[in-house]
């Protein structure tokens, strides 16, 4: 018969490897955005983590998974930065909230968006395989539903389009902040926050005149 575990030795076990494991994602963010997914080594992501080859791998199968899970826990609190901003901003100003949560995100873990936008290697996405892709999926179209649903809470967009107009918005910060990140508005003495809050503007003005035009249509 085998013994009972210890409940405190266990939780002092978890806590160990969850605090291993942050170390490990920490360094391979640096070492992805150095060098890219491609290039990098498991014996490179244990040596900025100062640990051995070994090391890492008890508690990664791969580099790939190493990748995959700084990207689900980003994509996981994305999700919830745009949730809570959409939660909290009024009607009528829940989906600019929540696509200005998305930038600001982003604004503040610069790495983050490097991995997550693949700005390695061009902007064609690496992969992680198809089961991983499949889950970092799901969890990044929890992203586009959050803005969706305030987008619709607000009464700008109806069910069939708002995950269209989501995109759109989220496109546009994106591209705000890719011009932002490689330097491109400072060399053209542009204010990103007043881009982005123009680009929100748009974005209703728009919708609203198109919406405007179908009713009376």
């Amino acid at each position: 018969m085998a013994e009972a575990s210890d409940p405190k030795i266990e939780r002092r076990k978890a806590a160990v490897s969850a605090f291993k494991r942050e170390l490990i994602r920490e360094a391979a963010k640096r070492v992805f955005v150095e060098v890219g997914l491609h290039e990098t080594s498991v014996r490179e992501i244990a040596k900025a983590a100062g640990y051995t080859t070994g090391a890492i791998y008890t508690q990664y199968a791969s580099k790939e998974e190493v990748y995959a899970d700084i990207l689900r826990e980003s994509l996981t609190s994305m999700a919830q930065a745009v949730e809570q901003a959409s939660a909290v901003a009024r009607v009528g100003r829940k989906g600019a909230a929540a696509l200005r949560a998305w930038f600001e995100y982003f604004r503040a873990r610069p790495a983050e968006f490097d991995l997550g936008f693949y700005l390695y290697g061009g902007a064609k996405p690496d992969g992680v395989g198809r089961d991983l892709n499949r889950e970092l999926n799901v969890r990044l179209k929890r992203v586009y539903a959050a803005a969706a649903d305030a987008l619709e809470a607000d009464d700008l967009v109806d069910a069939s389009e708002k995950h269209e107009v989501a995109v759109a918005g989220a496109s546009w910060m994106f591209g705000l902040l890719l011009m932002f990140r490689t330097g491109r508005l400072k060399i053209l003495a542009v204010d990103v926050d007043v881009l982005v809050d123009d680009c929100l503007a748009t974005l209703y003005r728009g919708t609203a005149r198109s919406r405007s035009g179908r009713s009376r249509s």
